[in-house]
């Protein structure tokens, strides 16, 4: 073989490594930026799971609970002005339907603090009892 010839396949094998390494670099390049891209996915998804846990999961347990309240209020009692429940049977009552419908009653002060600030009916507290309310019957 002519030292010509040689010194051109030399030339063309050295132009096919020389490109197969700018593709493998390329390569490199695409795979190193798709895992920055994963990582930086996997960031925004712990920031978006700790947003969620301090902020957002209380609002909404916050309006689980107070659903809870308004149903209760909505479904078990009614408008009566001569009307009054003692305030340990009114919780006990609403606990008992919170468990029935598979919720978690709240605490009896937050019950307390939130029932008054409903309206028709608008039960409020006096003398130990819930006044202006009663509970629903079959006739109601």
């Amino acid at each position: 073989m002519d030292p010509y010839d040689l010194i051109q396949e030399q030339e063309k094998k050295i132009q096919l490594l020389e490109n197969e390494l700018i593709e493998l670099h390329q390569g490199l390049a695409a795979v190193q930026e798709f895992f920055g891209d994963l990582a930086t996915t996997a960031q925004m998804q712990d920031a978006s799971a700790e947003v969620d846990q301090t902020l957002v999961r209380p609002l909404l347990d916050e309006d689980v609970e107070f659903e809870s309240i308004w149903d209760f209020h909505q479904k078990i009692l009614v408008a009566d002005p001569k009307g009054s429940i003692p305030l340990k049977k009114m919780f006990e009552t609403y606990a008992r339907y919170c468990r029935d419908s598979g919720r978690k009653p709240i605490d009896q002060d937050a019950f307390e603090f939130l029932l008054p600030q409903m309206d028709n009916p608008h039960p409020i507290i006096f003398r130990g009892k819930w006044q202006n309310c009663r509970f629903r019957t079959n006739t109601d």
